[in-house]
């Protein structure tokens, strides 16, 4: 019984290791870090404007990417296809797509990123997360973690520098699926897309993050390339503008 009891404590000790590695005990975020510079840029292939800002040797997009690569499979919108069209050209004198911007496929994504940017590794969002206050050990864990969706993450009443949205995510299956296709969570929760394959799926999964409207931690998860389309922030090395 003696040793039956010692085995427990260790056990309990260890999962509360784990728990300080990969939570945090603080409610209220680390402040807010400034970015060392801002600025914008235009895709010259359909004069769409992005605003970006720095952090470390990085810049990040802070608006979500709208290019239209044409393939409803890999690229959709809220909008129907039929009504994109028409809602396209009567904003394009004032750039003001949705502000939720496209969703895309793993594939759609690296097809839509311009030149000169790239889709961030789950690294560079690691690096993001760490200049915005989060430990290098929370940010290497999976699941939620860390406490800074206060400085990630934008709303209606909370502004950020990086801007990141809760538009939801898309599903879509080409073939018969009892799984349902269409937008969820919109308002609700954030997902977006890393470049990074996941080690532990054998790469068949890719790593994303997700945010929640009520939720102080950030979600680092892995997910099937294709049947969802997530939100798509780019990133760049500093210099290069």
């Amino acid at each position: 019984m003696k040793h039956q009891n010692i085995l427990t404590l260790l056990l309990v000790a260890c999962l509360c290791m784990e728990f300080t590695a990969c939570g945090d005990e603080e409610i209220t975020a680390p402040a807010m870090a400034t970015p060392v510079a801002t600025g914008q840029w235009v895709d010259e292939r359909d004069g769409e404007i992005y605003n970006w800002v720095q952090y470390g040797n990085l810049q990040w997009m802070t608006d979500n990417f709208r290019y239209d690569i044409g393939s409803y499979t890999d690229c959709r919108n809220y909008i129907e296809p039929e009504d994109w069209v028409q809602y396209a050209q009567e904003q394009l004198a004032t750039r003001n797509r949705p502000k939720y911007g496209m969703y895309y496929s793993i594939p759609g994504a690296l097809q839509a990123c311009p030149d000169g940017w790239r889709l961030p590794t789950d690294d560079e969002w690691q690096q993001l997360e760490q200049a915005l206050g989060m430990t290098a050990n929370e940010s290497a864990c999976y699941d939620w973690r860390g406490n800074i969706a206060a400085n990630l993450v934008e709303t209606k009443d909370h502004n950020t520098y990086a801007r990141f949205l809760l538009g939801g995510y898309i599903t879509f299956y080409t073939t018969n699926s009892y799984l349902t296709n269409g937008s969820r969570f919109k308002g609700a929760w954030g997902y977006y897309w890393t470049s990074t394959q996941d080690e532990r799926s054998d790469g068949t999964l890719y790593i994303y993050r997700k945010f929640a409207y009520n939720r102080a931690e950030i979600c680092r998860q892995s997910m099937q390339p294709q049947n969802q389309l997530l939100n798509v922030r780019y990133v760049r090395d500093a210099g290069k503008n």
